[in-house]
């Protein structure tokens, strides 16, 4: 298990890790925190130490959204009124949630009410002609 120092990013990365240890950011929230925390795990456990090509760091937030969003579907509260608030309820960053949205199948957004809820940006891009039709 990899030790976590609290520290001061000079540079606003939220956290890093030199494949061994993590230093994250002394000013996210905590909700911030464990996601930067996951997402810094993952690199670790893939071999990862220095700063990673633009395709790897995808991979590695789209399992990581996986991870801390793994029955989507089943938890998204449609009632919601923004992106912020879903979340917020699902306990992630915005990002997670439309890395998450990303990486959804299309039966999975279905069940999610992806279709009907129109606040993520990532599922309305993806399905810009089916919702300006609808």
């Amino acid at each position: 298990m990899a030790l976590v120092y609290r520290v001061r990013m000079p540079d606003g990365v939220a956290a890093r890790t030199d494949g061994v240890d993590i230093w994250v950011d002394d000013r996210l929230n905590e909700v911030q925190e464990k996601c930067a925390i996951l997402h810094e795990q993952i690199h670790i456990e893939r071999g990862h130490s220095t700063v990673q090509p633009e395709a790897i760091e995808m991979a590695v937030r789209y399992e990581t959204a996986k991870r801390l969003l793994p029955d989507h579907g089943d938890r998204c509260n449609p009632d919601l009124k923004s992106l912020a608030a879903v979340a917020k309820d699902l306990g992630v960053t915005r990002q997670v949630l439309m890395d998450r949205a990303a990486t959804l199948t299309d039966n999975q957004a279905l069940a999610a009410g992806c279709l009907a809820c129109h606040k993520c940006p990532a599922i309305a891009a993806r399905y810009a002609d089916i919702l300006v039709a609808a």
